[in-house]
């Protein structure tokens, strides 16, 4: 079961929230819309302006029209895998202030798994993110939500 979240996580506690959550996973996924561009050439094109430089942590690219957010009728989405580690993490900490902050600019649909299973995913445009209940009753996690 998944609990969901329609308030965006900034700042510090983004900061905090990437490293707890990637204590708990060993992947994460970024998706690319092809619906959103104009051909192959551009998507390659903000392919290497935003995520070149963790290419090296690549598992996998797969072309998908539904992952863990969202489901496209009548198109596709490239969703790239990668391993989390410290290159990946700082990535993610410094590409982003927040969790909603990966869309335009950014690939989207950032998310989080331990193996298959989907710990966290962020829907940014739409305004909500998914936790697992597992994460969702971990106090660690629970005091990363409180306002202060």
């Amino acid at each position: 079961m998944t609990i969901e979240y329609e308030e965006d996580v900034m700042g510090k506690k983004y900061q905090d929230l990437i490293e707890f959550v990637s204590k708990k996973s060993d992947k994460f996924a970024l998706v690319i819309r092809k619906d959103m561009f104009e051909s192959e050439k551009w998507i390659k094109r903000f392919y290497n302006k935003t995520l070149k430089e963790i290419q090296s942590s690549l598992i996998e690219m797969k072309e998908q029209s539904e992952w863990s957010v969202n489901k496209l009728l009548e198109a596709t989405a490239y969703v790239y895998y990668y391993e989390l580690n410290e290159q990946t993490i700082r990535f993610l900490k410094t590409k982003s202030d927040s969790l909603f902050g990966w869309e335009f600019k950014l690939p989207e649909d950032l998310t989080f798994y331990s193996g298959n299973k989907v710990l966290l995913a962020a829907n940014s445009h739409e305004g909500y993110f998914l936790v697992d209940e597992e994460l969702e009753n971990d106090e660690d996690f629970k005091n990363l939500l409180i306002k202060e």
